[in-house]
């Protein structure tokens, strides 16, 4: 475009009205742009916060060695401590740790103070203590599913705030779940700035258009101005200075580009070496302070620089683009390019051609604005969108958007198939479809619950019917959102299928009937009282028959009963009730006095019931009449008394009866001068003593029932060297008998087979010995089966001797006693002689 100076006819004032004009906008709109800039640096700094707060980390039962518990004791902490630092300094929110009890571990955050809170007032407490009643469900189903390993995430409001929750699992070294973690971050300022963000939008737009007509106009004034002004130099020399200030003070970049000569563009001439000509010698020759500083340079580096060097990071599109520009005469874009430090820069500018009077192109002059920031503020409310897209398509609930005028459905989230049994193509399709899901007892009802919903939060739970003819509770929750002049334009909701949940309450009412007809029937006596013990609140009927007075005597005055209770149990069943005010059931068993004056035996098994918060607030009971089964047992426990003293009275007699029988042999031995039979009669002495001994520790022991083996091994064998003995033959004993306990059935033959073994030692294997030493070891060696050997370092058997065919009494008595414990036995004569036997205790039926 060609200006002819001589066609300007405006006068001096009215373009300097016009710069100054121009120069106002400019800076009103570099204004809302600063401002819009910092908010959105700001949001972006809140995003990333809540991104890099979310980390994970149970603590799950398990058994662990001491190295290890002392391992994850150093991760835990180590894991506490860094939590602690980042918690404390988390900006504008806070960050909460919980155990699987739901009690605060770990508390803190810059947000805290904001509503009121403190670290103080929350570590130590339960869920229940410090959330409102309303909330209680909400938190704990999003604290349970953390705390079995899934994340959640959703919107809360708190007072006049709204804040961004994260519920997430946290995990120790061995990626086990020992805690969950909330992390909350406050949104208002965000929700806030998505509306003032639409209306900067719509006023940007408007400004927008409205500068760039402006714009057109100054430029177009501007050129012919300047033009002017070469051919009239003195003429408009004021008017220079003025444009001189608007350049160099405009916060917009202000450039020219011109060229050493002008060329032509048009069909006549190749284009593409007009532009090889134009990049080697287009250089600025022109730049205002705010173009330079959005290349983050100097005048030096950017005055003179030619359009090969501005643009060789990307000289083809800029060709192209350069060409376009030529052809129009003007252009509007929106690239990026580089910093003289090389960081990206996003640009926005209006382009426009210099013509001399011949049509040729002289150069051309621009007027960008850095864009960087808008461009970071769409691309984070790109990512919003598509977290926000990706949230609702994967919660297993229903998020919804309707309009409101028009009444249309804008958006439902695919959680409404699952729930529904429905097609979103077919709801969006066809809106009315909603209300004929709805259970026809409800739709009036929920119908006109929209209504309501416009004005102001809602909640409101009904039944929809599937099309397999199912029924399903919903619970839905609606948010209704404002424009800019506070008007109700759309409504957001969140739907949750609470199916299970009313299935529960009906199971609940029915189990609470099935409680009361066990209650009223039953023979036990069912309570329920307050844990000040001041009101009680149920007492069955069968309290008239077991205390054989009236219940109203005790709804007036519950701790009555303690007049009736015997005096030796009162401070027992004061005991209880301070173990089960402490958390604790008990079981008491106590003496009371009837009405009649009878005394009788009471179990009252007593247990603490918890409210939401954790605290005691009710002890419930049942007291059963146990009087028959305590009479009982006392005749049971005199019968056995004197069943005792009648054994140890058998096992005393039984064993006087042994040693009166030894004495008659011992007797009778006197007679005898024959020495075989005469051994015969001290080796009979033997096995009857080794008997009675058992019955005699049978007598003196507290156990009627089974024999100590270790000292009736002791005694046995000492009783068999005094018998025998070895002449001058000293022998040592070595005696290893666990401590072990055998019934007297497996007693008797293991005590006749170790006198048998030994007497035999004692008897034959030190003839020609001057020192001997017989072994005696006696283990278990697992659960009911035993090991014994009995060993000596005598003589052993003579070569010719056969073992298992031999005639003598004493090891045909050992064979038979091994089989009556069905034991196996193995001998070695190699060194001495070594008898093992291997056997289980004999199980018989026991005998009244």
């Amino acid at each position: 475009m060609c200006i002819d100076p001589t066609k300007i006819d405006r006068p001096l004032e009215t373009c300097e009205a016009l710069v100054a004009e121009q120069t106002a906008k400019i800076r009103q709109l570099e204004e809302n742009l600063q401002q819009q800039r910092e908010l959105c640096q700001k949001l972006e700094a809140q995003l990333k916060a809540v991104e890099n707060a979310g980390f994970s980390g149970s603590v799950t039962e398990f058994d662990i060695t001491d190295d290890d518990r002392l391992r994850l004791i150093a991760s835990l902490e180590k894991s506490q401590e860094m939590y602690r630092i980042l918690i404390k300094h988390y900006p504008n929110g806070s960050v909460l740790l919980f155990d699987r009890d739901l009690r605060y571990t770990l508390v803190d955050g810059q947000g805290l103070a904001a509503v009121g809170l403190s670290k103080e007032l929350l570590e130590g407490k339960t869920l229940w203590e410090v959330s409102p009643p309303e909330d209680w469900q909400l938190f704990e189903t999003k604290y349970r599913a953390a705390l079995a390993g899934k994340e959640n995430t959703f919107e809360y409001k708190y007072g006049n705030r709204v804040y961004l929750i994260t519920v997430a699992p946290v995990e120790n070294d061995r990626e086990e779940i020992f805690a969950g973690m909330l992390v909350t971050q406050d949104i208002t300022e965000k929700k806030q700035a998505e509306i003032a963000l639409e209306e900067i939008k719509n006023q940007l737009e408007i400004k927008y258009q409205k500068r760039t007509e402006d714009l057109k106009t100054a430029n177009d004034q501007l050129q012919e101005e300047i033009l002017s002004r070469w051919r009239a130099e003195k003429a408009l020399r004021e008017s220079q200075e003025q444009l001189e200030v608007f350049f160099s003070q405009s916060l917009d970049g202000f450039f020219f580009v011109m060229l050493d000569e002008p060329v032509h563009w048009d069909d006549t001439v190749d284009k593409k070496k007009v532009l090889d000509y134009v990049f080697a010698n287009g250089r600025v020759t022109k730049a205002n302070d705010a173009l330079i500083a959005q290349y983050g340079g100097i005048r030096e580096q950017f005055i003179g620089r030619t359009l090969d060097s501005l643009f060789s990071r990307n000289f083809t599109g800029c060709r192209e683009i350069i060409k376009q520009f030529f052809d129009e005469g003007r252009i509007h874009i929106e690239n990026d390019n580089r910093k003289f430090d090389g960081n990206i820069i996003w640009v926005e500018g209006d382009y426009i051609c210099i013509y001399d009077s011949h049509g040729r192109i002289v150069g051309y002059f621009g007027v960008q604005r850095d864009i960087s920031d808008r461009k970071k503020t769409e691309a984070a409310l790109k990512e919003s969108e598509e977290r926000f897209r990706q949230l609702a398509e994967n919660i297993e609930s229903v998020f919804w958007m309707i309009n409101v005028q028009p009444q249309e459905i804008i958006y439902i989230s695919p959680g409404y198939e699952k729930i529904w049994g429905r097609s979103c193509a077919d709801l969006y399709a066809n809106g009315r479809f909603f209300a004929d899901s709805l259970h026809p007892e409800d739709r009036e009802r929920v119908i006109a619950n929209l209504t309501r919903r416009i004005a102001s939060e809602d909640e409101i739970e009904y039944r929809i019917v599937r099309p397999d003819g199912k029924i399903r509770w919903i619970r839905d929750r609606a948010f209704p959102i404002k424009n800019q002049s506070g008007k109700v334009y759309r409504i957001v909701g969140l739907a949750v299928d609470i199916t299970a949940r009313k299935q529960a309450e009906k199971t609940i009412r029915e189990n609470e009937e099935r409680f009361r007809q066990l209650a009223e029937n039953s023979q036990d006596c069912f309570w329920l009282i307050s844990a000040e013990f001041t009101d009680l609140l149920y007492l069955s009927p069968a309290y008239d028959q077991i205390w054989a007075r009236s219940r109203e005597g005790l709804y007036a005055d519950p701790l009555k009963f303690m007049e009736w209770v015997h005096p030796e149990d009162k401070p027992l069943l004061q005991e209880a009730i301070r173990r089960v005010l402490q958390g604790e059931s008990t079981s008491t068993e106590y003496r009371f006095f009837r009405s009649d004056g009878t005394m009788h035996w009471l179990c009252d098994r007593a247990f603490p019931i918890y409210d939401e918060s954790g605290k005691i607030y009710r002890i419930a009971g049942i007291g059963e009449d146990i009087s028959d089964r305590k009479f009982t047992e006392a005749r049971i426990q005199a019968a056995l008394r004197e069943k005792e003293v009648l054994l140890k009275e058998i096992h005393h007699r039984v064993k006087n009866n042994m040693q009166i029988i030894s004495s008659l042999l011992q007797l009778q031995a006197q007679y005898i001068e024959d020495e075989p039979t005469l051994a015969l009669f001290e080796e009979s002495q033997t096995r009857i003593h080794s008997m009675a001994l058992i019955h005699e520790q049978l007598y003196q022991s507290e156990n009627l029932d089974r024999i100590a083996l270790s000292p009736y091994v002791e005694n046995l064998v000492a009783n068999l060297y005094q018998s025998f003995g070895c002449g001058n033959t000293p022998i040592q004993f070595n005696i290893k008998v666990d401590p072990i306990y055998l019934n007297i059935e497996t007693a008797i033959p293991c005590g006749l087979i170790i006198n048998e073994l030994v007497s035999n030692s004692l008897k034959y294997a030190f003839v020609s010995s001057l020192y001997g030493e017989i072994s005696i070891k006696f283990h278990e060696i697992n659960n009911n089966q035993f090991h014994l050997t009995i060993q000596d370092n005598g003589c052993g058997f003579p070569a010719d001797f056969d073992v298992e065919n031999t005639e003598t009494l004493g090891l045909r008595l050992v064979r038979m006693l091994a089989y009556q414990l069905e034991a196996s036995i193995a001998i070695d004569s190699q060194r001495g002689t070594c008898y093992t036997l291997i056997f289980q205790e004999l199980n018989y039926r026991q005998r009244i």
